[in-house]
């Protein structure tokens, strides 16, 4: 079986480097839970000066990706702690779907709940964030963007050491109660986190009426 690294590089490598690379490509952006590319694909299309990875396990989502852009490398995984794979909870609000289970009880006091629910699950491919930069080459991200519905914690530690390698995180947080995912980290859990590993936090926007924020940290 060969080894995820070899695939990655095999199956990316050629289109996300070279051809990339004769159009003069010089920012790195990476995006966990494009979805349909809500923030970033808008960036690819108005400036060729970027080459953006964006991870979308949902391959129904990811495929409404693919040719879009021809900086904008789509990759059908999820990005967790482990390399292999993971049952990933569909959602019939399709951008909420996680690799964690909905906290049933907490979905109930969620404003507008009553739109997620889980349909199935399926078994999707897993890299850690420090694996895919060995594998492509990458020796620097200059914007990392997580919204991966209660795994965004986890996707940070994922880059391991290589998280001094990246310049700009912004990561969504639940600010809610009762946070919707289960075993989600809390925002003090990720700004400790980020705080520990030289990071400070530059600011917050709120989302989800409320609910979530956006936060934005920068090596301190």
């Amino acid at each position: 079986m060969m080894h995820l690294t070899e695939w990655i590089g095999r199956a990316f490598r050629k289109f996300g480097t070279e051809i990339l690379e004769r159009q003069g490509i010089k920012g790195i952006w990476i995006d966990v839970g494009a979805h349909h590319g809500e923030v970033t694909l808008g960036y690819a299309n108005h400036n060729p000066g970027l080459r953006i990875y964006a991870f979308e396990p949902n391959l129904r989502a990811a495929a409404k990706l693919f040719g879009l852009a021809p900086n904008y490398v789509v990759i059908p995984m999820a990005v967790a702690e482990t390399d292999g794979c993971a049952n990933f909870h569909l959602n019939a609000f399709e951008a909420s779907s996680s690799l964690l289970s909905l906290d049933q009880q907490a979905v109930k006091s969620w404003v507008r709940g009553e739109l997620l629910r889980e349909v199935g699950t399926v078994s999707v491919p897993t890299v850690r964030l420090d694996t895919f930069m060995k594998a492509m080459g990458i020796n620097r991200i200059d914007f990392l963007k997580v919204d991966a519905q209660g795994m965004d914690l986890a996707v940070i530690r994922s880059a391991g050491d290589r998280i001094r390698d990246i310049t700009k995180i912004v990561v969504e947080v639940s600010i809610a109660s009762a946070p919707v995912y289960l075993n989600s980290p809390t925002k003090n859990e990720v700004i400790s986190f980020l705080k520990d590993t030289g990071f400070s936090l530059l600011g917050a926007e709120k989302q989800s009426s409320d609910q979530e924020e956006d936060l934005t940290f920068v090596p301190s």
